[in-house]
């Protein structure tokens, strides 16, 4: 069975270590025949990280790297916009210079009190629990209005704070305290034909779950849902195509006869 890996991280990510052909070789010794470089372009940094340029460097690293790699592992050029709906001129700016197979849209950061920094950096254990119930909420809250003002592809590891809040911090939060705003999310991205990411980055950690939950991905099937991409996150060239065969057998449980990939913004069926 083939493996499609639509979220690699390469070193023009401002966390990522490896360059593209290093993350080509592990692709191959790991199996994948494809994989998709979908480097942060973060709007809330924009500036200081250099956004624009590094947005082109992966680009231009992406395309030269699959011509490279022809007829051996497929390579394509993308983007995961984190907070694009924060400043929308910025990432049209983004979008009409650089030529993408697929975007990637996250929420990375939320838009609640003083708590706006990278939810990865925030020290969860000294937030009171009402402060991290609204937090949560609000979380989602953007999560639509992400999916209602980005023209993505795929919409990213959904519940992801939940992989700092109760896999580093272990405080226990239930998402389907959230099932209502999850499934107006689910409904969302069904209806205007955007693909829900299935993220394994969290397997093997001490988060040790999919993003998103189980429960959510059993109820994206039970709506009609059949869009799914799989994505490794990959922040190093060991880590491309991770546990993607986990989550395979986790779609055939549920129901699932294909997951998709991207090229040219189009999605493309792999049966299972």
């Amino acid at each position: 069975m083939k493996k499609y890996d639509m979220h690699v991280h390469s070193k023009n990510s401002h966390d990522g270590k490896n360059s593209v052909e290093e993350l080509a070789e592990a692709a191959l010794e790991n199996g994948v025949s494809a994989f998709a470089v979908t480097d942060h372009c973060d709007i809330q940094f924009f500036i200081e990280r250099a956004v624009p340029a590094c947005t082109k460097a992966s680009v231009d690293e992406a395309g030269a790297a699959a011509e490279k790699y022809k007829g051996k592992v497929e390579i394509l050029k993308g983007v995961e916009l984190g907070e694009a709906f924060w400043d929308e001129a910025r990432t049209k700016e983004i979008l009409s210079s650089n030529d993408f197979d697929v975007i990637i849209g996250s929420v990375h950061s939320v838009r609640y009190k003083t708590y706006t920094d990278p939810y990865s950096t925030i020290d969860f254990s000294k937030m009171p629990k009402e402060e991290l119930d609204a937090y949560m909420n609000r979380y989602f809250d953007d999560v639509l209005e992400m999916l209602e003002k980005v023209p993505c592809d795929i919409m990213a590891h959904l519940t992801c704070p939940l992989r700092y809040i109760n896999g580093k911090y272990k405080l226990g939060v239930d998402s389907r305290k959230y099932e209502d705003k999850i499934c107006r999310i689910l409904k969302v991205i069904i209806e205007k034909s955007i693909s829900m990411e299935i993220n394994t980055s969290g397997v093997g950690t001490g988060y040790g779950e999919f993003m998103p939950d189980e429960w959510i991905i059993g109820k994206f099937a039970e709506l009609g849902g059949y869009l799914v991409t799989l994505g490794s996150d990959a922040h190093t060239a060991a880590n491309v195509g991770k546990d993607i065969d986990a989550a395979i057998e986790l779609l055939k449980k549920y129901g699932f006869k294909s997951y998709y990939y991207y090229s040219n913004r189009k999605n493309i069926e792999c049966r299972i």
